[in-house]
């Protein structure tokens, strides 16, 4: 497929799934290798498709829609505000304004011409259909989890679920996604788990790669290739290390007893399902109404107030002004 400044279309990966479910690092893996470029979180490409749809011939002008989406701090983390006077003054087709950006991206890094790019963004996983829309050449990547590893890691965070319960839920609506896109697109939708990657990397990369017919090299596993944005640095603190295997199991100390009960009093069949042995099974009792009351509150309260402070002062912190970058 040709672009608009004739070059070969890059060919894009991407990778999605349930949010704290290893998606950065699998970018980071396949970013390691030279001729794979993985870029930030592009949530807003989406946005870019919603305009260009809503255009008669599905382009958009250029210029007019990165003014729109510098205002945005999810668009800022990419820092190209000085790139963008750059943009070509013509109407673009989504995929042509995506990959100029990609191309932006990696003319900062030195790498402006990589066969394949990553996008890790988790929420790829719920928009395959527009993805596939978009690039029809794309490979996309279903990363799963341990469940109850997915709560733990999700609790803490300023945004997500805030009690067992909810994350519970949450963990299995993303599933249901990432079920339907591997169903509907055999081959081109490759179901990954977090754990292989974790214990076996060098196998489960090679077999990704495989399954694909694309470049496959050891650096891989180092896993450093993405340069992780400061306003996401506290909760990738891990990415660019050795994976560690005990990562598959720090859950089993970091929630308690009745909290994985309650996880798997919805979910153990989902469990079992995907290789995941349940603690409690059939005999997981659900939430009482008391413990569901103070699940609500503590989801009203920490939604509303707590945790809208704690990003509202991460975003100030991390993420560089309108204008800037």
């Amino acid at each position: 497929m040709v672009g608009h400044s004739g070059a070969r279309d890059m060919q894009p990966i991407f990778i999605g799934g349930c949010e704290r479910s290893g998606t950065t690092l699998l970018g980071g893996m396949l970013g390691s290798h030279r001729e794979y470029l993985c870029v930030p979180e592009m949530l807003f490409k989406f946005d870019i498709c919603r305009l260009a749809a809503d255009d008669g011939d599905a382009r958009v002008d250029a210029p007019a829609v990165l003014h729109t989406l510098a205002r945005r701090s999810k668009f800022r983390l990419w820092e190209l505000a000085g790139d963008l006077a750059t943009v070509p003054h013509e109407r673009l087709t989504a995929r042509e304004l995506v990959e100029w950006l990609v191309k932006a991206y990696g003319n900062r890094l030195g790498r402006a011409t990589p066969r394949f790019w990553v996008d890790h963004t988790p929420r790829n996983i719920r928009y395959a259909r527009t993805l596939f829309d978009l690039c029809p050449d794309a490979r996309m990547v279903h990363l799963v989890r341990d469940g109850r590893a997915v709560a733990a890691s999700i609790l803490p965070l300023d945004w997500g679920p805030n009690s067992i319960g909810e994350a519970a839920r949450f963990w299995a609506e993303r599933l249901a996604y990432g079920f339907a896109a591997e169903a509907r697109w055999p081959g081109q939708v490759v179901r990954v788990r977090y754990e292989d990657l974790i214990e076996d990397p060098l196998a489960t990369l090679q077999r990704l790669c495989a399954a694909w017919a694309i470049p496959f090299d050891p650096v891989m596993c180092r896993g450093n290739g993405f340069r992780v944005p400061h306003y996401t640095a506290a909760q990738h603190a891990l990415v660019g290390q050795t994976p560690d295997p005990a990562r598959g199991t720090d859950w089993q100390r970091q929630l308690t007893r009745r909290q994985i009960e309650i996880f798997e009093s919805t979910t153990t069949d989902m469990l079992a399902l995907l290789g995941y042995a349940p603690i409690f099974g059939l005999r997981a009792r659900k939430a009482s109404r008391r413990e569901s009351l103070g699940a609500g509150l503590q989801e009203l309260t920490r939604a509303e107030v707590v945790n809208r402070y704690r990003k509202w002062r991460r975003k100030r912190r991390t993420i560089a002004p309108r204008g800037t970058g």
